[in-house]
């Protein structure tokens, strides 16, 4: 009996050929941005720790002074940053956006159907909002609306798709972004109040720890009060992300203070006493209020949560964050000037090129929220 032939092997797929040095540079990367995050951490347990180091010079004087110098500010930190902290964390997660691109030219009906099952999800969470408490009928109704439009879209036939994309944009526009603009809008009042409030203090502020507490208390409301407003918080990494920004401010608060020190020497040098006392606190207090804008958009951002978080709109989001920083900043900057006053014309010209030369730490500090790519992923 011949042997019957043996079927032929289907040939071996070689898998897709992944350039060596870019795969060793994501890896560094990943490695790189873990090591970031661990030493922002312990740099802001360091400047917790060196107010507590206060505590010799209190206990020096007599032990009941540096008892009661320990129990004043961990009941002060307890109150000041430790109870936002806790009221933002206790906010419910907010509905999280589903990883979703329609394309506009050639939409699917099942990627329509899925981000109005998102559309219905977030508008239970509005409906649950205490803000919006007045247009609860409205919420309920645009409830049953995007239901019956996200039953229509799971039955529809690719050639319905591109006019249910379109009614999906304007049901968005019509029953969500409607809500949410006094929402915004109150948010972007509290962001600018915080980033003067928070520039104020420290360009009065002479010393570098105080700013530390002042930018950490400061920002740690402001998380939460952004999170109350629209009653949702992102999910764990989110949050931890939006607290890990407070730690790198803080931190970049304190580092600030030997920077803004010398400066002052140089313009005081140059423009004599008086622009060295204003120029560098200033400057100081100018860089904590565009960074207090930034996580103020940020946290916004992520609170906000109605846009997706794919990688490309993740760097969206986050230039768009961006934009609202440099939009805002001259009206901050101005405010910020005209609650410290008294300065001079030639202190204002110090001031005002001294800020321009801190360009490159402006950059620096943006890069450690992430830059132009900064939501990643959040």
């Amino acid at each position: 009996m011949a042997n019957a032939p043996v079927p032929a092997q289907p040939p071996v797929e070689k898998p897709a050929q992944q350039w060596e040095l870019a795969a060793q540079w994501a890896q560094g990367w990943r490695v790189l941005k873990v090591a970031a995050s661990v030493a922002v951490v312990i740099a802001f347990l360091m400047v917790i720790g060196q107010a507590y180091l206060f505590y010799r010079l209190f206990d020096d004087l007599h032990p009941v002074a540096g008892f009661v110098y320990i129990v004043a500010l961990t009941a002060a930190l307890a109150w000041l940053v430790a109870r936002p902290v806790a009221a933002f964390l206790s906010m419910p997660v907010a509905a999280r956006p589903p990883d979703i691109l329609i394309d506009p030219k050639a939409p699917d009906p099942k990627a329509i159907a899925a981000r109005l099952g998102y559309d219905v999800r977030y508008l239970k969470m509005l409906a649950a909002n205490p803000e919006v408490q007045a247009e609860r009928a409205a919420i309920e109704d645009a409830i049953a609306k995007g239901k019956a439009l996200a039953a229509r879209a799971g039955r529809a036939k690719p050639e319905e798709a591109l006019a249910l994309s379109l009614e999906l944009q304007t049901f968005e526009r019509a029953h969500i972004e409607a809500l949410l603009v006094p929402l915004d809008r109150r948010v972007n009042q509290i962001i600018h109040a915080e980033a003067v409030g928070v520039g104020v203090a420290t360009a009065i502020s002479m010393n570098g720890t105080v700013d530390a507490f002042i930018v950490l208390w400061r920002n740690a409301n402001l998380v939460a009060r952004v999170s109350r407003i629209y009653f949702g918080r992102p999910h764990l990494m989110g949050s931890l992300r939006i607290l890990r920004d407070v730690a790198a401010i803080v931190v970049a608060a304190r580092a600030l203070e030997d920077v803004t020190d010398l400066t002052g020497e140089v313009v005081g040098s140059l423009l004599g006493r008086m622009g060295g006392l204003i120029a560098g606190p200033v400057m100081d207090g100018g860089i904590n209020a565009m960074m207090t804008l930034k996580l103020g958009y940020l946290a916004k951002r992520r609170c906000r949560s109605f846009k997706g978080w794919t990688a490309v709109q993740a760097a969206a989001i986050s230039e768009g964050a961006l934009q609202e920083v440099k939009a805002e900043s001259g009206s901050v900057i101005t405010d910020l000037l005209k609650r410290v006053g008294g300065l001079t014309t030639h202190a204002s010209r110090a001031t005002e090129r001294v800020m321009a030369g801190s360009r490159s730490t402006w950059e620096l500090i943006r890069s450690w929220f992430g830059g132009g790519r900064m939501a990643g992923g959040a």
